[in-house]
């Protein structure tokens, strides 16, 4: 199981329209084969940071999902201010 951990800092005053953007997007990511987690936080000490939790049953199902982004993100680049910073890790066993 492979576990994924993005923090999206919003263009100043954007976080809720980054917010509500992404959970548009996660509710098409869940219909994915092999998801079985795509949760969107904000912050509550600031609320231009947004903070995914995702979760796939293996590479190629993150693989796919990464596939299946480049149709679904096109409307982040003007409600974000940088890269998104992204983490992946593993179960521990």
């Amino acid at each position: 199981m492979l576990g994924i951990v993005a923090v999206l800092q919003a263009q100043a005053g954007k976080g809720d329209a980054l917010a509500a953007e992404m959970n548009k997007i996660a509710a098409e990511v869940r219909k994915e084969e092999g998801n079985h987690a795509y949760n969107v936080h904000q912050s509550l000490d600031d609320k231009d940071v947004v903070m995914i939790y995702e979760q796939y049953t293996d590479q190629a199902a993150l693989e796919a999902h990464r596939e299946n982004m480049k149709g679904l993100g096109g409307g982040l680049k003007d409600l974000l201010a940088g890269r998104p910073d992204v983490k992946l890790f593993q179960l521990a066993q």
